[in-house]
């Protein structure tokens, strides 16, 4: 009689580790709105919107206006901007010594100190031997002998005036200044170098006016056009540009042609990588859902769905093109259908859903 109390104490071992599976297995059997909560959720709607595929090329931000700064004046540099400096229109870049032109100047307006007396005495004496000349106390011949040397005087006059002027002209042209807003990337020359007419003292650049420069496809000339919408991708951050400028003729060796995208406002220094999306084929319309809708799975992809009462629907898709935040899907989904997309990780098909916060709403493209 022994064994029995053996026995009694392992059937009551066995029914205290079999009471809690199948209590776990009575709440895995149980319809998921009776057995957890409502899950707190945002939704938004899938929308119809016209996707065009893009073709992603390689190009550069550069600046429309970047020069290399000449002097029209020989002479040695007296002085020149720093690089990294920031000048503004008509601000000087480089000095040059004019000590050679002062002179010359001081020359000329000596000659014309020299001419505008001799003038004034002809004029004078003109106007005496206008009255003898009424008088018949003169010969005419003499008369008019003096109105051309008076003559000839205004004359010299006139040249002296006009070589100052050309001198003024030149000592302005010593100072070598800004074209444009701009920073000074390089200098050409230094402090005590003698400068030739038409050397580079310096690199402007104006950071402020940027465009992208690409090179497209030939192939893709028919779906490009000033004013036609690219993507231009930078750092993780992508935004829709206009084509400004499109060069029609291809490059015989690679076949490509030049785009330029104005992308005032971006912000970025000159020379930065980008890429730029070209369309490749005519815009579709297609249903699209919010990024954060999607769950992508080992087994696949899928969306959780609202349904008329309130629980989740889970929705396999296949996805397609990306543009902005929305994603291309196929199959399941229409227009209008509200999707989770946020929260969606932990809810189950079938739970019911408590939408405290929804997101805001996509406007169809």
């Amino acid at each position: 009689m022994r064994p029995l109390p053996k026995l009694l104490l392992a059937s009551a071992l066995a029914g205290v580790l079999v009471l809690p599976w199948m209590k776990r297995e009575a709440e895995a059997s149980a319809p998921p709105d009776e057995a957890s909560p409502p899950a707190i959720v945002s939704v938004a709607p899938a929308v119809s919107t016209a996707f065009a595929p893009h073709q992603w090329s390689p190009g550069s931000v550069i600046s429309r206006r970047d020069a290399r700064v000449a002097g029209e004046q020989t002479g040695r540099v007296v002085d020149v901007a720093e690089v990294g400096q920031r000048v503004r229109r008509g601000q000087a870049l480089a000095v040059l010594d004019d000590a050679a032109l002062r002179l010359r100047e001081q020359e000329g307006q000596a000659d014309l100190a020299r001419i505008q007396a001799q003038l004034a005495l002809a004029t004078r004496q003109e106007q005496r031997y206008a009255q003898l000349a009424e008088q018949q106390n003169i010969a005419r011949a003499q008369y008019e002998q003096l109105r051309a040397d008076r003559d000839v005087l205004a004359q010299e006059r006139a040249r002296v005036l006009a070589q100052l002027a050309q001198l003024r002209h030149q000592r302005a042209q010593m100072v070598v200044r800004a074209p444009f807003d701009g920073i000074v990337v390089e200098r050409h020359t230094q402090p005590g170098e003698y400068l030739v007419t038409g050397a580079s003292v310096a690199r402007l650049v104006d950071t402020g006016a940027q465009e992208v420069r690409v090179r497209a496809p030939v192939d893709l000339a028919r779906h490009l056009s000033p004013g036609t919408e690219v993507r231009v991708r930078n750092a993780g951050t992508e935004r829709a540009y206009p084509v400004s400028v499109l060069v029609p003729v291809g490059d015989e060796a690679s076949r490509q042609l030049e785009l330029r995208i104005a992308v005032d406002g971006m912000d970025i220094p000159i020379g930065t990588a980008v890429d730029v999306g070209l369309p490749s084929a005519p815009p579709r319309t297609v249903i699209a859902v919010p990024r954060d809708a999607v769950i992508l799975r080992r087994e696949g992809d899928f969306v959780m769905r609202v349904d008329a009462a309130g629980k989740a629907e889970r929705v396999p898709v296949t996805t397609g093109t990306e543009l902005d935040d929305l994603v291309e899907v196929s199959a399941g989904i229409k227009a209008g259908d509200r999707l989770v997309v946020r929260g969606g990780e932990r809810v189950e098909a079938g739970q019911m859903l408590d939408i405290r916060s929804p997101a805001p709403t996509l406007a169809t493209r």
